[in-house]
């Protein structure tokens, strides 16, 4: 079952999934701490990374792995200036 999961590249799905619940529950969670931009950028990285690894076990070209990571190089870069932010203020 588990190498089905990963062969077919659902495994990366089901971890967006759960990225996607958790990023909410933290945002209903933790409204109103000024908390919102990190949790949101941070969550689009790891969700850019786990779309390259679902573009990698499914068997898509070499771009498309390519442009899911450079789009998570973006978020990450986005991430880093939320948490700048966030400390300098």
């Amino acid at each position: 079952m588990i190498t089905a999961l990963i062969e077919s590249g659902s495994i990366a799905l089901i971890a967006v999934a759960i990225l996607v619940i958790e990023v909410g529950v933290l945002l209903i969670a933790l409204r109103g701490r000024g908390m919102r931009l990190g949790l949101v950028t941070n969550g689009l990285a790891g969700i850019t990374l786990l779309m390259a690894l679902y573009a990698a076990l499914t068997g898509a070209p070499a771009t498309h792995v390519a442009i899911w990571l450079a789009l998570g190089f973006l978020a990450h870069l986005a991430d880093l200036a939320a948490r700048l932010r966030a400390a300098r203020s």
